[in-house]
């Protein structure tokens, strides 16, 4: 499901801005600004349903390189939308207008991740070497053939960028109504405010003046979480020679289902073969299965982005001719496989991005994607039609705890997906090192891992060999590592795992001073960070819950004693908890480490905590046990 077409998507992708008192701000600005936005305006003057000019203005400083993206246009057209004017132009440090940037300049490219696509792209790369410097671009874009939304106001789009002023007015025929919605906007400077026209239009203006940079914080919200944004929808609208309600979101959904009409019907052989391939099957359960595993060997997906083909799926009968679809046209296509066998299913909107869809203001580009959802008695599946690879049943992160729209025939319907408890995502490590007295060593190891970290790990099962021994070894915190007798036994299952059995050979485990050997207690846990200490302003965010288990076993090397071992510790906090223990018996330590992290969202005042409790985890998987030689 592509919304790129849309209006509203296509500004979050206009890099451009900037002015000639450029040199005169980037004097003793903060080391973390990277552009200014010197003044941004949108003005989007719709005729009819159908039709509308939008014309747009940018400039921006850019302070260094880590601002260059910010200094890149992108203009996406399609069968909707034309760039009809456009003028750029370059100042240097003292205001100098270096660089004049015609149409003729843009490149032109017709290249899409789609198979099938309409869109096309004009690109300028603003590489001008001396920096800072000012970027200003002015540019208008037509629609016709349908309007199925508006730009968003969106003044800020990167971290470590200012904004000293940016302004959006839509205005719309006295027939036509448009609804806006603020988001992340309170506390700011940031107005909104409605007028009439004097032949009774529709007049909305944004403005927002002197925004400081938002950082980005370890753990912090992501940028759909965190720029304040206004979105603009229309109540009615026309598309493609639809017409449509999107004031509600089971009016909205009423339009999607219509989209559906006549577009899940079989041949006649095909259906009969259906029947066939699930004779033997006692459940409907085993039915989906059947039909999911022949959907997953029988088809591949691409993206198809023809005309209204961003919201609407291709038949299913050229899904089963061709062999191919996009996340619509495989959902539609599986849901006319089991239709034909009376299993009822429902096409379901969703967003791989946004966890949450807004409850009161419906809008196609609040979702990205589409699964099928399947209610049975005993079970409800989420299918991702798209992914083969993925285990019948399971609920992959991309969508897991999302708001979903069902599509139904009475309309659109709000559904939160099922997620899975922390404590399921699990990866359990069991070792055995054995190490001689000149540190060189042989582990023995078994690695388990479930749900989303089986997710994690399996586009390992892709790889080449020698890929896949650099990808073990990449998490291990231990130089010199050679990865031998790699095996791999993958389980997909509804509760999806992964297992790793291998062998780690190493000349330098610890170091050896004098006759000590100083060896470490946990060398696989080499991805656990702890993040700066700093001033915190936002929320801490982590968005992923796990369990962790580690058991190592290592027999002490002949004519060595133990001389230090790690205290144990027992953590406990809001953010999760942690144990580690320490046990000797007969010449041989045992070392377990547990811990468990809990999704969630919290206060930036606990960061210190967080901060904290996170150290004191790294410190035992850090930690140190010293031999000496008797």
């Amino acid at each position: 499901m592509n919304h790129s077409r849309n209006p509203i998507t296509r500004l979050l992708s206009y890099a451009c801005l900037s002015l000639f008192t450029l040199f005169a701000q980037a004097q003793g600005v903060q080391s973390d600004l990277i552009s200014i936005v010197q003044d941004m305006h949108t003005e989007i003057i719709c005729k009819s349903m159908t039709q509308s000019v939008e014309k747009q203005s940018i400039t921006i400083t850019i302070l260094n390189r880590k601002g260059m993206e910010d200094a890149r246009f992108i203009c996406r057209c399609d069968m909707f939308s034309s760039l009809q004017k456009f003028s750029g132009e370059i100042f240097n440090a003292t205001g100098q207008s270096v660089r004049k940037i015609k149409k003729s300049n843009l490149q032109k490219s017709e290249y899409s991740g789609s198979l099938a696509s309409d869109d096309y792209f004009y690109v300028y790369d603003c590489n001008y070497p001396s920096l800072p410097f000012t970027v200003r671009y002015e540019w208008e874009v037509k629609c016709t053939n349908g309007l199925i939304g508006y730009p968003p106001f969106l003044p800020q789009f990167s971290f470590g960028q200012r904004v000293e002023k940016a302004s959006y007015r839509i205005e719309l025929p006295a027939e036509q109504t448009c609804r806006y919605y603020e988001q992340y906007t309170k506390g700011k400077n940031i107005q909104v405010k409605e007028s009439t026209g004097p032949d009774g239009q529709q007049i909305i203006e944004a403005t927002a003046t002197k925004l400081p940079a938002i950082e980005k914080e370890p753990f912090g919200p992501s940028f759909a979480q965190l720029f304040p944004c206004v979105h603009f929808s229309p109540s009615t609208f026309q598309y493609d020679k639809t017409v449509g309600d999107m004031s509600t979101w089971q009016k909205f959904g009423e339009w999607q289902n219509k989209l559906l009409e006549g577009r899940d019907l079989l041949t006649e052989p095909f259906r009969n073969s259906l029947h066939e391939l699930t004779a033997n099957c006692s459940t409907d359960r085993e039915k989906v299965k059947a039909v999911y595993d022949y959907l997953a060997k029988n088809t591949r997906y691409v993206s198809i982005q023809l005309g209204i083909g961003g919201l609407q799926p291709i038949a299913a009968t050229d899904v089963c001719r061709t062999g191919f679809g996009d996340c619509k046209g495989l959902s539609n296509y599986m849901r006319a496989m089991l239709k034909e066998l009376g299993i009822s299913s429902t096409y379901t909107a969703i967003s791989t991005e946004n966890e949450r869809l807004i409850p009161d203001f419906s809008s196609p580009n609040q979702m990205n994607h589409v699964i099928l959802h399947v209610p049975l008695p005993q079970d409800t599946l989420w299918l991702e039609c798209t992914n083969a690879e993925l285990p019948f049943g399971y609920v992959h992160q991309g969508i897991a705890g999302h708001d979903a729209l069902l599509i139904e025939a009475t309309g659109g319907r709000i559904y939160r997906l099922p997620t899975y408890p922390d404590s399921l995502n699990t990866q359990t490590i069991a070792a055995k090192v054995l190490l001689s007295p000149t540190t060189e060593t042989r582990i023995e190891v078994n690695e388990i891992s479930r749900l989303f970290q089986y997710e994690d790990e399996a586009d390992i099962m892709y790889l080449e060999p020698n890929q896949k021994k650099d990808r073990i070894r990449s998490n291990i915190n231990l130089p010199q590592a050679d990865i031998l007798n790699l095996q791999i036994n993958e389980q997909k299952e509804s509760n999806p795992s992964i297992t790793f059995n291998y062998v780690i050979s190493s000349n330098q485990y610890g170091n050896k001073t004098g006759n000590r050997l100083f060896i470490p207690v946990n060398v696989f846990r080499k991805g656990f960070s702890v993040p700066r200490s700093a001033k915190r302003t936002y929320p801490i965010h982590i968005n992923y819950g796990f369990s962790d288990t580690d058991s190592i076993h290592i027999p002490l090397p002949e004519g060595y004693t133990i001389e230090g071992l790690p205290r144990p510790v027992s953590l406990q906090s809001k953010f999760g908890k942690f144990s580690s223990s320490v046990q000797v018996k007969d010449k041989e330590i045992f070392v377990t480490h547990r811990l468990l992290m809990n999704k969630g969202v919290y206060d930036p005042e606990e960061y210190t905590a967080f901060i904290d409790f996170r150290k004191q985890v790294a410190e035992q998987y850090n930690g140190t046990i010293v031999l000496r030689k008797e």
